[in-house]
Formats: C-alpha cells, structure tokens, sequence
C-alpha cells in the first residue's frame, strides 16, 4: 500500500518541527509522497525543501483553517487524489519517526481509521462525555480519548472528515476557540475531542478504529506523568516507538536563552524537555536543518544527572520525575 503525508503549519517560528519531521520521514519512509500546507513560510525554507523531492509545499492557507484546527481541511483537500491502494496520513508537525510507521498504519483492513491514543492521565477520559457533548446518539464508548497528531484515513473516510470539517466550523465550537481550556467544556477543547465524538457516536460506531497505543506505537514527550510509571517498566522490554511527540511545550521555544521565563514551574518545564526522547532523539539532524539549534545544549545540573541515571535508555531518562510526581498526584487525590 502506498502511504501519502500530510502536514500543516501556520505558527510563526515552527519550521524547526517540520524540518525534523522530514528528516525523519526521509529516513525511514522514503519513496513516500509528503505533502506540507504552510502559508507565508521563510523563504528559505522553501530552498531547504529542495533537497526532498518527494516533499511538496502548498504555500497558502486552507480555507477556514487556523493553528491546528485544519486536519480534516487538508485531509479532506488531499482525499480526492488517493486511490484504493493508498493510505493518507496525517501527522503533526511536532512529530518525528524513528522507524518505518507505513506498515504499522497499514496492517488493519482498509476502511480502518488509525489515531493516537491521548495519553490516560488526561482529565475526561473517554468519548462518551464527548459524543453526548457534542448531543450525538453514543454507538459506542472509547475507554481512552483519541489524540490527532497521528490519523490515518483512506478513501473510504470521505463522510467522516466532511462531519469533522463541519463540527469544528460550529458557532459553539468557534466560540469556545477563544476561551482559557478550564472553561471549555471536553467536547470543546480541541479538534481531537471532536473527532473523539464522532467515533464515539452511532453515526460511526461501526467504522473499524484502531488506537496507537502510548508507550509502545507513540510517546508524546515533555510531561512529568504522561508517560507513566507502568509504560516506562514496559519500555525497558521494548524498542522506543515508532513516533514521538513533543506535546508539551515545543522544546525549541521553551530552551532558548532568550525564552528562559523566570519561575519554579517554567523552570520544572525546561527540565521536562532537557530530558525529553525527543529532544535526545532530534540531535541527531542538527547539522541538517541550516538553522541555529543553540537551544539544544541546554543543561542544567539536575538535568545531566537524570540523564546519568537513565543510563541512555528512552524509558530510564526522567524515571525519577514521573515518580515524584506521581506520588504528589496520588496525594492530592487522595481523600483528606
């Protein structure tokens, strides 16, 4: 099966993501089409793009899409070009590979719709509080809430995008866009809570829906208690996944010196990053982005330790953070 990419980016100063996620994609699934919607990008980031031939820029904004509210608009733009044979592949522009996905995306029957799994320790689990939200008929109830940074869709997923372009272009959904996250309600938060509604609802509850599982298909990278205690025993008996996500903060913005926010917490966000898979895993390509990663040297004292302790292994580095952390979690829940 042949496997299309797409990507989207309208953020200024978020071009350092997309060039690692083409690296990455130039280095494990070469030969695949990669397609990257990004209005009014630097120019040289165009040149930079040269050197990928099977990479295409569409320099201009989707129609009623803003910041990551354009999934299924470039879903939906691209859909009308794929054929039985190929799958479209949506990926955020924090992402990186480190393996070969295709096979992964490709290996449930056609019609399947693959999405991340968001990770449990979010708030809201699930996509009942969402389908009802949104006042759908629930078909069938997602233990765990669907995270958009990963979707794979084919031809056959038409209806479903077009529901999605609508549900995100609705006056409530609109409205909500401008509010704080603590006073939305979960089916409002983001795209991906929408999308979680859908599949959740009757209207596709019979749609095959296949969940990449945290910890072992995808990491999202740069949280204290994301990545949990039980996934990282599990990761010392397994590869580091396929795909990482720095969903936390963007480590090329929280790790400039020029960014450096004074304050325990923006401090405690630095760490998290400075330690992070992602950021090790990225260092790799600094002598390929023709940009200054100054921001990846950052080191702390504490931070070199945790390191040290993860004796170099993706699971180990940062164990101690999750672990204090988990406990503080455990006792605020905790009945008094």
């Amino acid at each position: 099966m042949k496997t299309l990419f797409c990507l989207a980016e309208d953020r200024r100063g978020a071009e350092i993501g997309l060039k690692f996620a083409v690296l990455s994609l130039e280095e494990h699934c070469r030969g695949s089409r990669v397609v990257i919607f990004r209005p009014e990008s630097a120019p040289g980031f165009a040149i930079w793009l040269r050197k990928f031939p099977n990479v295409q820029l569409i320099a201009r904004r989707l129609p009623g899409a803003n910041n990551w509210n354009c999934k299924p608009h470039a879903l939906l733009e691209l859909l009308p070009g794929i054929d039985d044979n190929t799958q479209l592949v949506w990926l955020d522009s924090d992402l990186v590979l480190t393996n070969d996905i295709r096979p992964l995306l490709a290996q449930g029957a056609y019609n399947e719709i693959v999405v991340a799994q968001e990770p449990v320790n979010q708030p809201f689990r699930g996509s009942e509080i969402r389908t009802r939200g949104w006042s759908l008929p629930v078909g069938r109830v997602l233990e765990d809430t669907t995270n958009s940074c990963v979707v794979r869709v084919t031809s056959r997923h038409g209806h479903l995008l077009k529901r999605w372009h609508e549900l995100l272009e609705d006056p409530r959904y609109v409205a909500a866009s401008n509010l704080p996250t603590e006073k939305k309600a979960p089916h409002l938060w983001g795209d991906q809570d929408v999308l979680c509604a859908l599949l959740g609802s009757t209207e596709f509850a019979s749609l095959p829906l296949r969940l990449l599982a945290h910890g072992r298909d995808i990491l999202h990278t740069g949280g204290a208690v994301g990545f949990t205690l039980m996934e990282r025993f599990h990761g010392l008996v397994r590869p580091l996944p396929p795909v990482l996500h720095a969903i936390a903060g963007k480590p090329w913005v929280l790790l400039r010196k020029e960014n450096h926010w004074p304050g325990g917490f923006a401090w405690f966000r630095r760490l998290l990053q400075e330690i992070s898979p992602y950021v090790a895993y990225v260092r790799k390509y600094r002598s390929h982005v023709d940009e200054s990663m100054d921001w990846i040297n950052h080191r702390t004292w504490v931070g070199s330790i945790l390191k040290i302790m993860g004796m170099g292994h993706w699971a180990l580095r940062g164990l101690p953070v999750t672990l204090m952390a988990t406990v503080v979690e455990w006792f605020r829940k905790s009945p008094r």
